[in-house]
């Protein structure tokens, strides 16, 4: 349509040259021929604009297929995927001679689209006519009755048939006898039989024979297979193509050992737990199947070794501790035996630190170590200073579903409130630390749960000033719901066993405020007070936080919350402080970057920002 148009409008544009002017006809002259440079390419792009918003109407479909009947979607896609008729393109009229092709074999192709989920029987009426110019085809499908499974006849040959591996993987086939048979879940479940052959070290494994004989009069199905096994094949020497790590140490960090099922997934252990150190850039297996040793597979594995030295920096912002700097250094290989060296500087408005960790591999090196960890921290938060030494030793444990530590730290810390004197305390504190996660994803979490617990203490007599116990609970849960949205809750309790709280230093007592407790409220600005009106801490914690999310567009998301919590010296006589607000996210693969609003309810005040980053759990 678009052509026409701009023959209409060319004299706008182009004006034909006139040797001449005919007697009584005058020069047509554009609307904006007294702005020749700027007129017509103006006028240009008006029309054209408005020729590429004119779009053809839609075409509508030469032929109309309605289904209807006792049919799931699944069902329907396959049934269309199938139906020729329901396949033809929407802006071509097919002959005659072709429609009434493809309308009598309609029948055929739906009954073989049912056939797959155990349907062998159905009854389907098939008409046409003509509405509006259109022609309609009505489609009736009745199922009728499915095929059922009548028996299950599994077969083991070769060297692993009396395997009893393979023989409860039978055990478990999922086509069972009296259910209704679905092609489907047939297909996965002899894949299924494959996969533990072959995890199973059965590298060869095929089957002889697969067949499922229908019986339409009788809507019963046989299932027949006949599974070879083939030779099995172990793991045989492990050797490692590197001098910078000890081999003793790799073959401890190896979560497979000689003799074990040679598998895919044994290999991808094995290639995963030794990149997971992080002494490697590079991890490459080579294997031969055709050539082994009494069926025991060699394995060569070539390691690239990562830079020795790492170096890191970085510049950040958090509303609890203000503007800050990071800088990083990591030694990987202190020496053959595996040891690291991890420090970081961290220069900040209200709290900065320095310190260090040296790691060091122990049995399984991949899930256990010790290490001895050296801090000095600073802090600074209304109208406290803490000066802090904290030197520690830890037996740290690491696993899928968690992680858990024991330590005993020394601690040393000067510190002063408001216009008191400079005080100073000295313990050696033993404690227990771990956490349990559950989650889809640690990341970006749609559904998932961490709880945390954490108990230390002191004793007068053992390197102490005072004797106290602290346990401390938290937990964190995510639920995702209708796609968008996500519900997110969290709380944290705890108390102190103590003759006097303020006997203990500021680290060692609870506070509550903040962006990881209560929003609405400063950083440590929720606790009990001294005469001159300054927070103190208290020897008792509880705060709770409830937090609805929705998805707005790519990575950004919105949310609404509400926190609520103390620190105090009594639970029986606490009273919560709550805030409120709103939020925006962008989600990384990092994890989120969070910017809060939120207010507190409680007191009068401006409305306060909350800036923090990190993982969901």
């Amino acid at each position: 349509m678009s052509f026409p148009l701009l023959r209409l409008f060319a004299p706008l544009f182009f004006p034909r040259k006139q040797s001449g002017r005919p007697c009584g006809i005058r020069r047509f002259r554009p609307v904006f021929s007294p702005v020749p440079f700027l007129g017509r390419p103006l006028l240009a792009v008006l029309v054209l604009a408005v020729c590429a918003g004119i779009q053809p109407a839609a075409a509508q479909p030469a032929i109309k297929v309605n289904i209807s009947g006792d049919i799931d979607e699944q069902q329907l896609q396959n049934i269309r995927s199938r139906l020729s008729l329901a396949r033809l393109p929407d802006n071509e009229t097919p002959s005659e001679a072709l429609f009434k092709r493809l309308y009598g074999k309609a029948r055929q192709e739906i009954a073989k689209a049912l056939e797959p989920f155990g349907y062998y029987t159905p009854e389907i009426s098939v008409d046409q006519q003509w509405q509006g110019g259109v022609r309609q085809v009505d489609i009736k499908v009745d199922k009728g009755l499915p095929v059922t499974v009548e028996e299950v006849n599994i077969a083991l040959s070769g060297p692993g048939e009396h395997d009893e591996r393979l023989h409860e993987a039978i055990r478990r086939f999922p086509v069972r006898q009296g259910e209704v048979l679905d092609h489907q879940v047939y297909e996965n479940s002899k894949d299924a039989l494959v996969t533990a052959a072959l995890e199973n070290g059965y590298h060869r494994a095929m089957f002889r024979s697969h067949r499922v004989e229908i019986s339409r009069k009788k809507r019963s199905a046989l299932v027949r297979l006949d599974l070879d096994t083939g030779p099995r094949f172990l793991v045989g020497p492990i050797t490692f193509d590197t001098n910078i790590i000890d081999h003793d140490l790799l073959r401890r960090i190896s979560p497979i050992r000689e003799g074990d099922p040679f598998s895919p997934k044994a290999l991808t252990r094995l290639r995963q737990s030794l990149f997971n150190t992080g002494y490697f850039k590079t991890v490459d297996l080579d294997y031969d199947l055709d050539h082994t040793l009494a069926d025991k597979v060699p394995i060569k594995v070539a390691l690239t070794p990562n830079l020795a030295h790492k170096y890191g920096i970085g510049l950040g912002y958090g509303t609890d501790t203000g503007a800050r700097g990071t800088l990083e250094y990591t030694n990987r290989y202190v020496n053959r035996f595996g040891h690291q060296l991890d420090m970081q500087l961290q220069p900040a408005q209200r709290k900065s630190n320095f310190g260090g960790t040296y790691s060091i591999p122990i049995g399984n090196p991949s899930k256990d170590r010790i290490a001895l960890t050296g801090k000095y921290e600073t802090e600074e938060f209304d109208n406290t200073e803490t000066e802090t030494l904290n030197a520690t030793i830890s037996h740290d444990h690491f696993r899928e579903w968690g992680e858990y530590s024991t330590f005993v730290q020394f601690l040393d810390e000067r510190y002063s409130t408001g216009p008191e004197a400079t005080n100073q305390d000295s313990l050696v504190v033993p404690g227990f630390k771990g956490s349990v996660v559950w989650a889809d994803d640690r990341i970006t979490t749609k559904r998932g749960l961490r709880i945390s617990a954490t108990v230390i203490g002191s004793e007068e007599n053992l390197l102490a000033d005072t004797a106290f116990l602290q346990p401390t609970l938290r937990a964190k849960v995510i639920y995702s719901f209708f796609d968008q949205w996500r519900l997110l809750g969290r709380g944290e309790i705890g108390t102190t066993l103590v003759d006097d709280i303020y006997a203990l230093p500021p680290t060692l007592r609870y506070y509550a405020g903040g962006d990881q407790s209560v929003r609405g409220y400063g950083y440590k600005k929720i606790g009990p007070i001294d005469a001159n009106g300054n927070v103190i801490g208290g020897k008792d914690l509880l705060t709770y936080s409830v937090e609805l999310e929705r998805m707005l567009f790519d990575a950004w998301s919105g949310a609404i919350f509400y926190d609520s919590g103390t620190a105090t010296n009594d639970f029986s006589t606490m009273t919560l402080h709550s805030g409120a607000g709103i939020g925006v996210r962008w989600n990384g693969v990092f994890g989120q970057i969070r910017l809060d609003l939120a207010k507190a309810l409680d007191e009068e005040g401006t409305w306060r920002i909350h800036f923090s980053m990190g993982a969901d759990l």
